[in-house]
């Protein structure tokens, strides 16, 4: 787990930007090494750039950039190869040899050897640049679901500069605000798309499952993007394979799958922990990766001894399981909340929506302070497997509209169940619902800004799986991918999750309806094969829950904080701002809690404050 970066400019041309700039903006997401290289071609200086998160290989010579004599091919690398050491034997059989015992040097060589056609073999998260000495390539290549981020630009003297950090790649291109990006995100909640990554005009982000290739000659750059995935494809094939098996051969599939996502993602030489939310996906890995790993040390945003926290149902889960929990529930006042703030707004590097972005950073904090690198977490299993609220309309749509009448009894009566258990909790579910009203005016309350209208329930004929699948490719999956990754990264750790691994997602999403949303519940499939490994409390409990930190922290500072952020900065957003708004009256903190939707407007402004922060230095040892 790394940063990269890299530029290719023309020799003749003074360097715009330096490496050190550079690095600084990637330098927390590889604290504990750094090293660059440069090479001349055809009128062409390029320079790769890395610094290290060891976490694979200790040893410095697994450090980057790493170079293959034989072929040319040079690498900077963010992110790991979970099916590193098979692969390394298949190489091996092909009369390859390996100098290190990491996953960077097997990349590079399956690199050499299939070129893009080794992408399909690799199960992982990654994010790379591939140049090559000879030939003049350039490739920058991105993982299937988008984990690891990667961003390029265009310089203003032609040349090009990429990374892994959306706020070094503006600060060298231009930082215009993409103010569709932003807008879309404040009013759907959706910020990063396939097709919009970044939130400025001039920051391009390689789209998930995809790459960019640049051709360096005498003439120029020549850029070219390609899609080496296809999801809707991978499951389509998937459902047509499992058309074949009983639901029991379907659950044993996804039950073997799942154990094998974990097992591949404990691989590791330095100490793992878990991420623990109280909730069935957390729980889920924690469990499964407790059998493998002595004394596991699990993290979790509460108290045990706070009943509005998961702390009470994690110290439950923690005690049966055999975890020691470690619990984060910090006393802020005004002045350290302020900075909490300042360093989110540093870290994410963009937008954000809601207070639990920053209770997942204060997490990372707490487990890098432990003496942790690697944190394991449950992030996609709602997506995948069928867990939102949402879908049980969309499942009950789609038995209608297919006229299937016992489907339609079965997802109606699941719905009913669902919302009887979760009618305490309807006025949260109500501010919520209102990014799926598609219909009707909708307008800010403090940004003169537009949104573009999309419908979030998906077109009236869609399947639940193909609403699924927009999930993990746009309005869900990727936003929530960028909170984790950049909070993370910020504290030097590492997150794997298991449920992203690309087996488990194709095979989740290909599952007939009726064994992902059953009897009131939904992901009834993984509640099945998580009988006897979670604990029935938190298997059969149909409330979900997520960080419970706004009320407090508003009222602790956070109001206070972003008032003054707004306030004193009228002049800088007032281009933003709807005409005669008053800020004073609308700023309350009151207010920001009563309305989740001004607190998100009040976030987006302290943002767009400054949208390029300079994050601090960090000692990086060259």
């Amino acid at each position: 787990m790394c940063g990269v970066a890299g530029t290719v400019r023309s020799s003749s041309v003074n360097n715009e930007i330096g490496e050190d700039f550079l690095r600084r903006f990637i330098a927390r997401r590889g604290p504990d090494s750094s090293r660059e290289i440069s090479h001349a071609l055809n009128g062409h200086k390029v320079t790769l750039i890395h610094t290290r998160l060891s976490i694979i290989d200790l040893d410095g010579r697994s450090g980057q950039p790493m170079e293959d004599c034989d072929s040319g091919w040079a690498i900077v690398y963010n992110g790991e190869i979970y099916n590193y050491l098979e692969l390394r034997q298949e190489l091996a059989t092909l009369g390859y040899n390996f100098d290190t015992k990491g996953d960077t040097e097997v990349l590079l060589k399956a690199w050499a050897h299939w070129g893009v056609e080794m992408l399909a073999k690799l199960n992982g998260m990654f994010a790379f640049g591939a140049f090559n000495r000879r030939t003049g390539e350039l490739w920058l290549v991105r993982d299937r679901f988008g984990v690891k981020p990667l961003l390029w630009g265009r310089l203003p003297c032609g040349g090009l500069v990429f990374s892994s950090s959306a706020a070094g790649i503006a600060a060298s291109v231009g930082d215009e605000v993409d103010v569709g990006y932003c807008a879309r995100g404040l009013r759907y909640k959706a910020f990063e798309l396939p097709e919009s990554g970044a939130p400025f005009r001039k920051v391009n982000s390689v789209p998930p499952g995809a790459w960019v290739k640049v051709s360096i000659s005498d003439a120029g750059l020549g850029i070219t993007e390609k899609h080496w995935y296809n999801l809707n494809e991978a499951v389509f094939n998937r459902a047509a394979a499992l058309a074949m098996c009983s639901d029991e051969q379907a659950m044993n599939e996804c039950q073997q799958t799942l154990e094998s996502a974990v097992q591949l993602r404990l691989r590791s030489d330095v100490p793992l922990a878990v991420s623990l939310s109280g909730g069935l996906d957390s729980s889920s890995i924690a469990a499964l990766a407790s059998r493998h790993v002595s004394c596991l040390s699990g993290f979790t945003y509460g108290s045990p001894t706070a009943k509005s926290s998961e702390g009470p149902v994690v110290a439950n889960f923690a005690r049966q399981v055999g975890i020691s929990a470690e619990f984060v529930w910090p006393k802020h006042g005004i002045d350290s909340l302020d900075a909490s703030l300042e360093h989110l707004l540093t870290a994410q590097e963009a937008p954000f929506s809601g207070l639990s972005v920053l209770a997942q950073n204060e997490v990372f904090r707490a487990v890098r302070s432990a003496g942790f690198k690697v944190l394991l977490g449950g992030q996609g299993g709602d997506e995948s497997f069928g867990g939102y609220r949402k879908f049980f309309v969309v499942a009950l749509r789609d038995a209608l509209s297919q006229r299937d009448p016992r489907g339609a009894m079965h997802f109606a009566w699941s719905l009913g169940l669902m919302l009887l258990h979760e009618a305490r909790q309807a006025k949260m579910y109500w501010q919520s619902l209102s990014r799926y009203r598609s219909r009707g005016a909708f307008a800010f309350q403090l940004l003169d800004w537009e949104p573009e209208v999309i419908n979030l329930w998906g077109d009236q004929g869609s399947s639940l799986r193909a609403r699924q699948i927009e999930d993990v490719q746009r309005w869900s999956i990727p936003s929530l991918l960028r909170y984790e990754d950049r909070n993370s990264m910020w504290h030097g750790v590492e997150t794997r999750l298991p449920f992203m691994d690309y087996r488990l997602v194709e095979l989740a999403l290909a599952l007939p309806s009726r064994l992902k949303i059953a009897k009131g519940f939904g992901k009834w499939a993984l509640r099945k094969i998580d009988k006897g490994v979670v604990p029935d409390f938190i298997r059969l409990n149909r409330r979900k829950r997520g960080f419970d930190v706004t009320q407090s922290w508003l009222n602790d500072g956070i109001g206070v904080s972003l008032r003054k952020r707004i306030l004193e900065h009228r002049g800088v957003l007032a281009s933003h701002l709807k005409a005669g708004v008053d800020l004073e009256r609308r700023l309350t903190t009151e207010r920001l809690s009563d309305d989740r939707n001004l607190l998100d407007e009040a976030l987006m402004l302290a943002w767009l404050v400054k949208p390029v922060r300079m994050p601090p230095p960090v000692e990086v040892t060259a």
